[in-house]
């Protein structure tokens, strides 16, 4: 009873960033328009702000599923993320073009990046002359460590360390630590006695 009547208020706390989003789309390109929105939106506190940012991110991203917590000061910049079911996004994280599959953890200060060619190439070395802003997947069931940095798809199932940097795609159900992340051994099985 408590929580569909959190929603409820969540929707009506989130009512003035819909109305803001909506006017800033028509003046601004839509990525801009949820940056600028998305900042007001991660700063409200407790549940009341939870609810609301449940509410907002639903009615915004292309896809937005149910029970999706999006922590204090989390930022999307992407209006076309796409973010599946009872999905958990820490305190802090930073999330562009991805897509993001059911049931996965993603700690605090995790930053979900659109690809690893944010700035571009250079052809004299000065300015950038292509930018991309790639989609990422991450896959169902992954754990993702506090402060990670994501560039390239996870697959199912896996684990990515605290701290770790993600410059290639990881395999479903893989563990990986480290700058630039790589697969940890896998640790033997203890023999059972006889």
């Amino acid at each position: 009873m408590l929580k569909p009547m959190g929603q409820l208020a969540g929707a009506l706390r989130a009512l003035p960033w819909r109305i803001r989003y909506a006017m800033l789309r028509r003046v601004l390109e839509g990525d801009r328009a949820l940056s600028l929105t998305s900042e007001t939106a991660g700063r409200a506190t407790g549940l009341l702000g939870l609810y609301a940012r449940q509410a907002f991110y639903t009615r915004v991203l292309e896809i937005s599923g149910s029970d999706v917590h999006f922590g204090y000061q989390t930022l999307l910049s992407k209006y076309d993320a796409k973010i599946g079911d009872r999905v958990y996004l820490g305190r802090s994280c930073t999330v562009g073009r991805v897509t993001i599959g059911d049931d996965t953890r993603i700690a605090d200060g995790v930053q979900l990046l659109s690809g690893r060619h944010h700035h571009g190439t250079s052809n004299d070395g000065v300015a950038p002359t292509t930018v991309s802003h790639d989609r990422i997947t991450i896959g169902q069931g992954v754990w993702i460590g506090a402060n990670a940095v994501v560039m390239a798809d996870v697959g199912d199932g896996a684990i990515v360390g605290a701290g770790a940097v993600v410059t290639k795609p990881i395999a479903p159900g893989q563990t990986v630590v480290g700058i630039p992340a790589k697969p940890i051994a896998k640790q033997a099985q203890p023999r059972q006695a006889a």
